[in-house]
């Protein structure tokens, strides 16, 4: 559902964040079993929902295909 709102957002040229449901097994970004592949200026990178987010811009979690 998300990257489906993401991919509207990116066709009206409008700017969109999106909110991360991820298992959380500390909370404090320690074990990184919450995880999610985002693509940043220097390439792909992993960030925690946990401390990192849970918002991200939606670009940067579903790019265009």
């Amino acid at each position: 559902m998300l990257e489906a709102c993401a991919a509207l957002a990116r066709e009206y040229r409008l700017p969109c964040q999106v909110s991360l449901e991820e298992y959380m097994a500390c909370a404090v970004g320690g074990c990184a079993g919450c995880v999610v592949k985002v693509h940043t200026d220097q390439g792909p990178a992993m960030k925690r929902v946990c401390v990192d987010g849970p918002v991200f811009p939606a670009e940067r979690v579903f790019p265009a295909a």
